[in-house]
């Protein structure tokens, strides 16, 4: 796809002079592919060039226009003198000029491998897995039958699960519907005590995996469950060479924020 477009814009100075340009603003594939890495915050010639390649004649259509839009502003802010005079505009132009950098930097720079294990080490806690649970459950509402009712119902139900070995699939037959979900599936405790309560998610997680043997009931603040645990991981913390490639980019994250502290920047208000 090519493209040489232009789109006129007549820009004025404070004096009502011409801004000192022709008044026309080139939307052309420089200029264009220029525009989406910077707002695509990636300074990556080959992955906008292929993103610009593949667009449609109106999705181009809207680019140009997007571009010339932002292009017209930025000449009526400087015709303004507002990047001489608004602290704000500073700031964005200085941040403009760090984003370069720091993808320049990320590009041209190597973390030492001695120096990712050795951050993976201070940061081991940051990676760890939690432990998760696959279950599903058979719900008995206790504001629909009442507390007593709904937790007879549920220990009439679990002889006969357990009798008929009804099957994590089968789950869905039984009993009330549930607020939230029928089947988990490597749940973490956050999640369950979300669903269930703090009292029920331990409960859970203290209960061996089997694949036929229903348990409970068990209460939640909904009512009674009973609980068809068949699957539970323990947590851990995955070795280095797991995820060596995912602490690396954060080896180099925190490189660069650390390096942007500029000496003498006055520190954030309140700090």
């Amino acid at each position: 796809m090519k493209v040489s477009r232009s789109r006129a814009f007549s820009t004025r100075s404070r004096g009502g002079e011409p801004s000192g340009d022709d008044g026309v603003i080139k939307a052309d594939r420089e200029a264009l592919l220029a525009y989406i890495q910077y707002h695509a915050q990636a300074f990556s010639p080959e992955a906008a060039a292929a993103h610009f390649d593949a667009l449609s004649d109106e999705e181009l259509e809207r680019l140009v226009d997007a571009h010339v839009r932002e292009e017209a502003l930025y000449r009526e802010a400087l015709a303004l003198g507002m990047d001489k005079t608004d602290h704000v505009i500073k700031h964005r132009l200085v941040q403009a000029i760090e984003f370069i950098t720091d993808d320049l930097a990320l590009r041209t720079t190597e973390v030492a491998d001695a120096d990712v294990e050795a951050y993976y080490e201070a940061n081991r806690d940051r990676y760890a897995i939690e432990p998760t649970v696959t279950f599903t459950h058979v719900f008995f509402n206790a504001e629909r039958h009442g507390a007593v009712q709904a937790r007879m119902l549920a220990e009439d139900k679990l002889a006969e699960l357990n009798r008929d070995r009804v099957s994590f699939a089968g789950a869905p037959g039984h009993g009330d519907r549930f607020l939230y979900f029928v089947n988990y599936v490597g749940r973490t405790a956050d999640l369950v005590a979300s669903h269930f309560g703090d009292a029920m998610a331990d409960a859970v997680f203290e209960l061996d995996a089997g694949p036929d043997d229903w348990t409970g009931p068990l209460e939640s603040k909904y009512g009674q469950h009973l609980v068809l645990l068949t699957g539970k991981t323990e947590g851990r913390f995955p070795t280095y060479a797991e995820i060596q490639s995912r602490v690396r980019a954060d080896a180099e994250r925190e490189g660069r924020r650390v390096s942007r502290r500029r000496p003498g920047a006055p520190a954030p208000l309140g700090a």
